[in-house]
């Protein structure tokens, strides 16, 4: 197994690896390491099965077993997720009070022009001025989402969504503890968190400058057969508008502990009515 860094701010490729077979032991050690240590890892050409991909994944944590965990992203396959539009910066179920601890796409069908872009969390953490590390040390900040609507293209307030179960919201220190690896991530983010609490909005602004700037980020074009896996944690992620009635299709694989049912449990009912009414 071989790696090459992607860019100062995050990631390495992965090479030497043919993720149809079962990994090694050994193999099995050095991608944990290469995970806990760049945070995003990415195999190029891979030519794999469902199983083979959710293998990979459980050699780095645990397999949420549920439509969020293992589905589609896609603008032509029946039930899959964000199909269409924008997505800003985020963390997975930031909203809850478990996120995602991790996330893989892979590739099936993509078309060019439109990239993933990451931003490092932790990495922002560690550069924060000093003025400004210390107006956020012991700060805690809002976050939220509207489960009905499910767009990405909108950063949500809470003064805007109503106020029950299905607009699901939490509170997260704004230097929140990684679970993993006991580091600080600046966890905030553009799509879901309403407010730094206690603070004039334009503090978060400047935490998302820090956040998202060009020197902290990386953006990749897809090809068919890439397989990418990151730490939800420590990265957050985003893409622009996809190409018009190009086909977009990437299989995904979510690394936590409890399912979006579990955590939010009103939203298995809701599910099962909106399904109900549709069918």
């Amino acid at each position: 197994m071989r790696t090459q860094p992607l860019c100062d701010a995050l990631g390495v490729e992965v090479s030497g690896l043919d993720l149809s077979r079962p990994l090694t032991p050994a193999e099995q050690d050095e991608l944990r390491a290469a995970y806990r240590r760049h945070r995003l890892l990415l195999f190029r050409g891979q030519a794999v099965a469902v199983e083979d991909h959710v293998r990979m994944v459980r050699c780095l944590g645990p397999v949420r077993e549920d439509d969020n965990g293992i589905g589609y992203v896609s603008n032509v396959r029946p039930g899959g997720f964000v199909p269409e539009g924008r997505l800003f910066f985020h963390s997975d179920f930031a909203f809850t009070a478990e996120p995602c601890l991790g996330i893989s796409l892979y590739a099936l069908d993509v078309p060019a022009g439109c990239p993933t872009v990451w931003a490092n969390a932790a990495r922002a953490a560690a550069v924060l001025a000093p003025d400004v590390r210390a107006a956020v040390t012991g700060a805690d900040a809002l976050h939220l989402f509207d489960l009905r609507l499910q767009r990405g293209d909108v950063r949500y307030r809470e003064d805007e969504l109503p106020d029950d179960r299905l607009a699901p919201r939490w509170i997260h220190p704004v230097l929140m503890r990684h679970p993993d690896t006991g580091e600080e991530v600046l966890y905030v983010s553009q799509m879901q968190t309403d407010r730094v609490l206690g603070a004039d909005r334009s503090l978060l602004e400047c935490l998302l400058e820090t956040l998202y700037d060009d020197s902290n980020t990386y953006a990749h074009d897809w090809s068919v057969g890439d397989i990418v896996v990151w730490d939800n944690v420590a990265l957050q992620h985003a893409r622009p508008v996809p190409p018009p009635a190009a086909p977009r299709t990437l299989h995904r694989v979510a690394i936590g502990e409890r399912t979006i049912f579990d955590l939010v449990p009103e939203f298995a009912a809701y599910v099962a009515g909106r399904d109900g009414a549709s069918s």
